[in-house]
C-alpha cells in the first residue's frame, strides 16, 4: 500500500546513475550526428563535418572566433533556451519555476525545477520533453532550408545529447500507470501513487534486486561506446603530433576510420553506426561468456 503523502521512489544523481546519463548524451550525441549529417548530405546535396574540421585548427582570427562561436556560444545558447523551455512549460501546467546550475559526482548540470508541485503523469512527459521535440524541430525545419547555416545542426546535436536525463525519466514514467503524480525537486524526482497502485506494475528496481542479462548487456554497452567516442576525440591530437599520413580503415561502404592529414589541416571521421553495431556486438559476447562462467562455478 501507498502513502500519497510518501513518494514511492525518488530518482537522486548517483554515481551509477551520472555514469549512466553521461554515457547515453555520449550514445545520443554520435546517433544525432550520424542522422543529421546523412540528412543534410540528402537535403544540401553535399557532405558536412559537425565535429573535426581543417579550418577549425587554423590560426587565422576569424576562424578561431568560428571555433569559440562552435564550442562555447553554441552550447551555452542551447542549454539556456533548453532551460527556458523547461520553465515555460511548467508555468504552463501550474508551476513556479526555478533555474539554476550545480556540479554534482564531478558532473556539470543544469536544472529547472518547480518544487513543492505536483504533476500528473502526462503534464510531466511534456514538461521533460517539450525542449528536445521543440529545439530539434525547430533547428532542422531551419536547416533543410538554410543549407549556409549548417550550426543549426549542431544545435540540434548538442540539444539532443543533452536531454539524456529527460527521456531517461520519460521512459519510465511511460511504463507506469497514469494516476501517479510527479514532483521534480532540485535534488531528484520524485515519484507518487495512490494505494491502489500494485508495486509489481511499477518499472523501479527495488534493492537487493540484481540486474538481468539485458540490463548487463545494455550497461556494458553504452561503456563501450562511451569508450570508443573518448578515444575517438584523442586520436586526432594523438595523429597530428606523431605526424601521422592519412589512412582508411574499411571499405568505401563500411568505413571503420577515415584519417586526412595535408597541408590545408587534418581532420578525422568514422562511420558511427558500425561502430555501434560492434560495440553492441561485443558487449552481448562479453555478457553471455559472463552468464556462462557464472554458471559452470555455481
Amino acid at each position: 500500500m501507498f502513502s500519497d503523502n510518501r513518494p514511492i521512489h525518488v530518482f537522486c544523481l548517483t554515481p551509477s546513475l551520472a555514469m549512466r546519463w553521461s554515457s547515453l548524451s555520449i550514445i545520443l550525441f554520435v546517433i544525432t550526428a550520424a542522422a543529421i549529417s546523412s540528412f543534410y548530405q540528402v537535403i544540401h546535396g553535399y557532405k558536412r563535418s559537425w565535429i573535426f574540421d581543417a579550418a577549425v585548427y587554423s590560426q587565422q582570427a576569424w576562424q578561431i572566433m568560428l571555433f569559440l562561436v562552435y564550442f562555447v556560444a553554441i552550447p551555452v545558447g542551447t542549454f539556456l533556451i533548453h532551460e527556458l523551455i523547461h520553465g515555460l512549460a511548467f508555468i504552463a501546467f501550474g508551476g513556479k519555476p526555478r533555474s539554476g546550475i550545480g556540479i554534482e559526482h564531478f558532473l556539470p548540470y543544469g536544472y529547472t525545477t518547480a518544487p513543492r508541485r505536483r504533476f500528473s503523469r502526462n503534464a510531466f512527459l511534456v514538461i521533460s520533453l517539450a525542449p528536445l521535440f521543440a529545439i530539434d524541430a525547430i533547428a532542422i525545419l531551419l536547416l533543410a532550408v538554410l543549407p549556409q547555416a549548417p550550426w543549426l545542426g549542431w544545435v540540434a546535436i548538442l540539444n539532443t545529447a543533452g536531454a539524456s536525463g529527460d527521456l531517461w525519466i520519460a521512459t519510465l514514467l511511460l511504463r507506469c500507470p497514469r494516476s501517479v503524480t510527479v514532483e521534480d525537486r532540485k535534488t531528484g524526482v520524485a515519484i507518487y501513487a495512490p494505494a491502489d497502485v500494485d508495486a509489481r506494475s511499477l518499472p523501479f528496481r527495488q534493492r537487493g534486486m540484481t540486474k538481468s542479462t539485458f540490463q548487463k548487456w545494455l550497461d556494458l554497452t553504452v561503456l563501450v561506446i562511451g569508450l570508443i567516442i573518448f578515444v575517438s576525440f584523442l586520436l586526432p591530437i594523438l595523429f597530428d603530433l606523431l605526424n601521422v599520413p592519412s589512412f582508411t580503415v574499411g571499405t568505401d561502404s563500411l568505413q571503420l576510420l577515415n584519417w586526412e592529414n595535408s597541408p590545408k589541416g587534418f581532420w578525422i571521421s568514422f562511420n558511427p553506426w558500425l561502430w555501434i553495431a560492434i560495440a553492441t556486438v561485443l558487449s552481448l559476447l562479453g555478457v553471455l561468456f559472463k552468464s556462462v562462467s557464472d554458471r559452470s562455478e555455481s
